[in-house]
């Protein structure tokens, strides 16, 4: 649509090319002429788009009104409804045609390219506030991880227990579906039942060292009757799952039940070796916690630093932010971490002696020191002594140790983060809560640290103080 006397005074409109070429352009007239002409051509344009706006309005109006006709009109009217459609269309493509022209010139180019810079600029002012932000409050963490470490052995159990809660919290919401869970009875009362009774189980076994310093007569009265507490905890639990089983809703119950025995494996079961830890010494419950820090804070640095610019070949798919360069990087500087880090602990008796030792003397003066944190000397490989330069070196036992733990922190650990990252992007979550500015939610911190402190706790009993073999 449109008169031809416009379609005629577009056409009369003077090539730009022409009026701009090399030999006028340095004439201001000329170049103030074009101006006026493009602002004259741009206003037609506008004013040709608002026409054929109301010229599908008009149509749209006509059609609708076509349809509210009684069943004979309808029908007499069906050749004319065809005609309108037809050139709704054919004006729909002639705009389209237009606007496709426009959006190929410089013009939107080069407002695609200012836009993208300033995307790019918003970008990296984005993520240096989100870098202090994780910064800051990593600061904020580790502070009041050894302010409670330095309140003693309980508090730190208790906030062991704390961060399993919030833990649970957060991987039991992930499924968390309130439409259907809403007609299911004692939903959330069934999940939490089964993860105390767990934790009941873990925490009153692991813990009847520490009731015994507190209360050794009533740890003496409970501790016969923990294995029958914890299975009439668990027998109930079942009865209670079981008649709470809704018809139309079987399914939906029985992956949540399947969800709920895997988170409470994750994070109690696993966990049951950070109690052991505590009790064997802070050292033990220390050391791993930082390794993983270590590995998860040099990750990110040698990312930032080298990702993607010595190996091009991705990582993991699971986690497309990671890369070769930040897990080479970050297995280099934990074992580097790991040999050097037990030197500063082992100064501290407190931290060093176990919870059995500090009972008899809280001060620490007369704990024994166990012999893995001893000086010893070692032989060094014939091929390596031009390397090294001597023939003996003097270190600690607990330094090899630590050092296997740190390769384990590298090399096994990071794949609680990969597990973690899976059930993101399962259920389409960037982070498992926003408790914790910068970094997410608990689970976002705890991943590696479960199978870490079960690690911690086997290597412990099997090559620092194996259990003794049961003479049956």
């Amino acid at each position: 649509h449109g008169s031809m006397e416009v379609q005629d005074e577009a056409l009369k409109q003077p090539n730009l090319s022409r009026v701009l070429s090399h030999r006028t352009l340095a004439t201001k007239s000329k170049v103030d002429a074009a101006r006026e002409k493009f602002k004259q051509v741009t206003q037609n344009l506008i004013d040709e788009a608002n026409i054929s706006l109301q010229y599908f309005e008009s149509h749209y109006e006509k059609f609708t009104t076509s349809l509210q006709a009684s069943p004979v009109e309808k029908k007499k009217e069906i050749g004319q409804r065809e005609e309108w459609i037809e050139e709704m269309n054919l004006q729909m493509e002639r705009v389209q045609s237009t606007l496709g022209h426009l959006i190929k010139g410089p013009a939107h180019k080069a407002k695609t390219k200012i836009e993208e810079k300033k995307e790019k600029v918003e970008k990296k002012k984005s993520g240096a506030r989100k870098l202090l932000t994780r910064l800051l409050f990593g600061w904020v963490m580790i502070f009041g991880f050894l302010a409670i470490i330095n309140s003693g052995h309980i508090y730190v159990c208790a906030l062991v227990a704390f961060l399993q809660i919030l833990t649970f919290r957060e991987l039991a919401n992930v499924r968390y579906k309130q439409f259907k869970a809403r007609y299911v009875p004692m939903f959330r009362t069934i999940q939490w039942g089964w993860f105390f009774t767990a934790m009941f189980y873990v925490y009153s076994d692991g813990l009847q060292g520490f009731f015994k310093g507190l209360s050794p007569e009533y740890a003496r009265s409970i501790a016969p009757f923990h294995d029958f507490m914890s299975f009439s905890l668990y027998a109930a639990m079942f009865c209670i799952t079981v008649v709470s089983f809704k018809k139309g809703f079987y399914k939906y119950q029985m992956k949540q039940l399947a969800w709920t025995f895997i988170t409470v494996f994750m994070i109690v079961f696993q966990m049951k070796f950070a109690i052991e830890n505590i009790k064997a010494g802070m050292f033990w419950f220390l050391l791993p916690c930082s390794l993983v820090i270590c590995n998860d804070c040099m990750a990110y640095f040698c990312g930032k630093a080298f990702g993607k610019k010595l190996i091009k070949y991705p990582f993991m798919r699971l986690s497309p932010n990671k890369t070769w360069e930040g897990f080479i990087g970050a297995y280099l500087f934990t074992c580097i971490f790991a040999f050097v880090y037990p030197l500063v602990l082992v100064k501290s008796k407190w931290l060093i002696c176990s919870f059995a030792e500090l009972e008899k003397d809280p001060t620490a003066i007369s704990c024994s020191v166990d012999k893995v944190f001893l000086p010893e000397l070692y032989d060094i490989p014939s091929a390596l002594v031009g390397f090294v330069g001597a023939e003996q070196v003097r270190m600690l036992p607990v330094q090899m140790h630590s050092v296997l733990l740190g390769m384990f922190a590298s090399l096994v650990a990071p794949f609680g983060g990969f597990f973690a990252s899976a059930i993101k992007r399962a259920y389409d979550i960037k982070d498992f809560d926003a408790l914790i500015p910068g970094h997410g939610g608990i689970m976002d911190r705890m991943d590696c640290q479960f199978i870490m402190a079960m690690c911690t706790g086997v290597h412990y009993t099997t090559f620092i103080h194996p259990k003794v073999a049961c003479r049956c």
